[in-house]
């Protein structure tokens, strides 16, 4: 930009081009090159505006996701097993056992969420259950109990999910078809039978189907299984499915959790599980 000619600089002026220029020039020929690579970032200052185009551009992937967790919900899959692993030690005949819940990182919520997606579809959405929140269920001391407060942690977890139905999974509590063993959710259990020792990988689970406005608990869908097989399931020899050597079974409870031979038994049992069960929740989607 040209400076405006004023008297005080007039005589400044009037000096040949090249007087004014040659201390500048000599400057800039003895000066490192360094020195002059560091000094460009001062005048390219401006060039920074085009960082923000680069965090707009990272976030535009995420708008498809987004819409479709915001799009038209046919069931909302509540998956509260959690990373909970049981070790039982039944002893001789359940006499002097012990037993204890150990925490584990073995994705168990995240497989059944992989097959309930694997069979729903994009009609299935996953809801985040709190830590926590199904505190009250597994806390119940009766089924009456259980029955009763549900409902209500079903609704307060699904929110605003506004789903059509959801699908909750849960640990539950009952006689393993395989060893005729009483246990609870997913684990690994150990007994003395007679001479011989066993060690078992066990998954224990409950379904229930809840009305996505009223929350109540819908009746199971009807099973797949011919009427002749449901009513034999129960006869029979175990099949010891999920059996493994008796030396996976950790001297202390916390040792399973860094227990490969347990950690895949387990899933393997619950993938086998949830492919027996779910079917039937989906055979209409």
């Amino acid at each position: 930009m040209k400076t405006p000619m004023t008297c005080s600089n007039s005589r400044a002026f009037a000096t040949p081009a090249w007087r004014r220029l040659a201390p500048l020039l000599l400057a800039l020929a003895f000066t490192p090159s360094h020195v002059l690579a560091q000094s460009v970032p001062s005048t390219a200052a401006p060039t920074v505006k085009a960082a923000p185009k680069t965090a707009a551009a990272n976030a535009k992937p995420a708008r498809p996701t987004a819409t479709r967790e915001s799009g038209p919900c046919g069931t909302g899959l509540i998956a509260a097993v959690g990373d909970v692993f049981t070790v039982q030690d039944n002893g001789i005949v359940q006499l002097g056992g012990s037993f204890k819940r150990v925490p584990v990182s073995w994705g168990f919520d995240d497989l059944i969420y992989a097959r309930a997606k694997a069979l729903g579809g994009d009609k299935v959405r996953r809801i985040a259950v709190p830590a926590g929140a199904f505190d009250p269920l597994y806390q119940s001391t009766s089924a009456a109990e259980a029955n009763a407060v549900l409902p209500a942690i079903v609704k307060k977890v699904a929110g605003s999910a506004g789903c059509a139905r959801y699908l909750v999974i849960v640990r539950a509590s009952g006689r393993e078809p395989s060893t005729y063993d009483t246990v609870s959710g997913i684990g690994v259990v150990s007994r003395i039978a007679g001479l011989v020792r066993y060690t078992h990988v066990f998954v224990m689970l409950g379904a229930g189907l809840f009305d996505g406005t009223t929350f109540e608990k819908l009746p199971p869908p009807p099973s797949s299984k011919s009427f002749m097989s449901r009513l034999t399931s129960g006869m029979g020899p175990p099949s010891h499915a999920g059996d493994v050597d008796n030396s996976a079974f950790p001297a202390k409870p916390e040792d399973a959790a860094n227990n490969t031979v347990l950690r895949d038994m387990a899933r393997s049992m619950l993938r086998f599980r949830l492919d027996q069960t779910l079917p039937d929740y989906f055979s209409n989607e």
